[in-house]
């Protein structure tokens, strides 16, 4: 249990800023969601360098998608190279699911659907 509370402390302690923030999502421990100890990252950061990697089915994707709607909200433009179409669902508001109501609960952030504005760009004619 210490080892949890410390871990909380420093979660909540390094994710403080000065200034405007995004929320990525919630930090984990022991591969268990720890509710309110929010992942931020500094708006003013947010024009530098990043790589976002992983194995097949570990989120990439999911976390463009909250970087790219919390920059939107934000009034930040943000231009994404979407080979596969993945991203394309900006654009509506989800319908919602259980399984978004389940984890939204667990990070303990409210989750209300959105559609953000989209502009589709091709290079076939």
């Amino acid at each position: 249990m210490k080892n949890t509370e410390a871990f909380i402390k420093d979660i909540n302690d390094g994710n403080t800023f000065k200034g405007d923030y995004i929320t990525l999502g919630s930090a984990m421990l022991d591969g268990e969601t720890i509710t309110d100890t929010f992942v931020n990252v500094p708006l003013k950061t947010m024009n530098r360098h990043g790589l976002i990697a992983g194995a097949t089915g570990t989120g990439k994707t999911k976390t463009l998608q909250v970087l790219a709607e919390n920059l939107s909200e934000k009034g930040v433009p943000v231009l994404l190279m979407d080979i596969k179409g993945d991203l394309s669902g900006l654009a509506k508001p989800s319908p919602g699911h259980a399984k978004i109501d389940e984890r939204m609960e667990k990070i303990g952030l409210p989750f209300e659907a959105k559609g953000f504005p989209v502009e589709l760009l091709t290079l076939s004619e």
